[in-house]
């Protein structure tokens, strides 16, 4: 079972990814992460390029959009103790 890891997304968007999968904090609740916010991010998938292109996985502008935080961190910015 692996533990819950939690990101910042473009300095703003609280994200999570635990056992049960990827979600969002939005709205004051935390949602799936439907549109792949994250995996996105950590693959450095640019939806700009072509499927088939070589530059469509491993950009490492979109890589940076993308920050493993704290569980304490990510608390403090959802406003929860």
């Amino acid at each position: 079972m692996k533990g819950t890891k939690y990101f910042l997304i473009l300095g703003k968007i609280v994200a999570k990814e635990d056992s049960t999968g990827d979600y969002i904090f939005k709205d004051g609740n935390w949602e799936p992460d439907t549109t792949n916010m994250i995996w996105d991010r950590l693959m450095g998938y640019d939806p700009t390029e072509d499927s088939d292109s070589p530059y469509a996985m491993g950009n490492s502008s979109i890589m940076e959009e993308i920050e493993e935080i704290s569980c304490e961190k990510a608390m403090e910015l959802i406003g929860k103790p």
